[in-house]
């Protein structure tokens, strides 16, 4: 072998192992972690737990109730006809805005009134006829003169004229429509100057002299109440106004089947029209929530369900926990829970009065997630 072969295969072998070392540091480097980021935190509300005798410095458990109307009704004409007005009688061409408050004995609708006059007038002039036939037919009965079958005739002419006029009053009255109590026109179905046939909706009208509190009670509590005991409503729109005077006249004999519980319907009175449908009350029923020595309160927007580790998911179990905050983080722990009480639930086991637990933003964390609390998202 000459020399020139020995430089060729040197240099092969040279360029050989140098792209060997390139691969090795290549894929050292390919091998290293990247850098590690820290997670980001989320913005959470807490509050802190409070110790059962601040909850009960009410004195009673209070529980929700929406306010409804009484009585709505759909009101409509017995007779048909041209509507010639459908709104108040101080602005006439306009008809009822949905929401008006309206008093007893004001017009609500009216259909064309002449159409309803002049058939009175001509069952009255009939009815006049009829009459003054049926006088001259009884004298002339007396004398022989006709026979008891022709008065029995014209006393029977009589006696339907007399019918048709008096349904062609009832007619007149019952081509308008007056508000029999204060209340409130709830919608207006139909518009002025169309026909309208009887029996047609043409106003749905609520009396506001009287509302409705409906609730549900669980069954511990539902034995407290019973038709006709009067009750206090605490209305939360009008705070510091004196309670409403309720009666009870409906308590539930079965629990609904979503939340077990049993309804409860409580009338107040609405003489000043105060109370409007859909706002909320707080009712009141001895209800003291005794709990033992430890018992401590949280929002019950604070619970969560937590679920155990274990190898399968549907072996998991699963409990009602909170987020305590600890050192910037939010750590799990599961809670025994107690009574309902208001807006917050009794924690029988799990929590110390003065910890801080997540109430918002809870159902996006897991343990150990890093938080922060926004001074302003505090509830004290």
């Amino acid at each position: 072998m000459n020399n020139t072969e020995n430089l060729n295969r040197c240099s092969v072998s040279a360029r050989s192992n140098g792209l060997a070392l390139l691969c090795v540091a290549l894929a050292l480097v390919g091998c290293e972690k990247p850098a590690a980021t820290s997670p980001e935190k989320s913005l959470v509300r807490t509050a802190f737990v409070q110790p059962m005798d601040n909850v009960r410095s009410e004195g009673e458990a209070s529980y929700l109730a929406a306010v409804k109307f009484d009585q709505e009704t759909d009101l409509s004409f017995k007779v048909g006809g041209i509507l010639v007005s459908i709104g108040p009688t101080n602005a006439p061409g306009k008809d009822w805005d949905e929401g008006t408050p309206v008093k007893a004995g004001e017009l609500l609708a009216e259909l064309k009134q002449a159409d309803f006059t002049n058939a009175l007038n001509a069952a009255h002039a009939e009815a006049v006829l009829a009459r003054t036939t049926f006088e001259r037919f009884r004298k002339l009965r007396e004398t022989d003169a006709i026979s008891q079958q022709e008065l029995d005739v014209t006393a029977a002419k009589w006696r339907t004229s007399q019918a048709t006029l008096d349904q062609a009053e009832q007619n007149l009255r019952d081509s308008r429509l007056v508000a029999a109590k204060d209340g409130v026109v709830l919608a207006r179905y139909v518009n002025s100057r169309v026909t309208v046939k009887p029996g047609e909706p043409v106003l749905r009208f609520a009396d506001t002299s009287l509302m409705s509190v409906e609730l549900g009670l669980p069954d511990r509590l539902i034995g407290k109440l019973k038709p006709g005991q009067e009750i206090d409503v605490e209305i939360s729109a009008l705070e510091g106004l004196k309670p409403f005077k309720g009666t009870v006249t409906e308590v539930g004999v079965a629990a609904s089947s979503e939340g077990r519980l049993f309804r409860v319907v409580i009338d107040v009175a609405n003489p000043d029209g105060l109370l409007r449908s859909g706002m909320t009350a707080r009712i009141r029923v001895g209800d003291t929530a005794a709990a033992k020595p430890g018992t401590v309160c949280i929002p019950l927007s604070a619970l969560v369900t937590l679920v155990s580790d274990g190898s399968a998911q549907a072996s998991a179990q699963t409990q009602l926990g909170v987020f305590v905050v600890q050192d910037g983080k939010a750590v799990k722990r599961a809670v025994k829970t107690g009574d309902i009480l208001k807006s917050s639930i009794l924690i029988t086991d799990g929590l110390r009065a003065g910890e801080q637990v997540v109430t918002s933003g809870a159902s996006f964390l897991y343990d150990g997630a890093p938080i922060e609390v926004a001074p302003e998202l505090v509830a004290k």
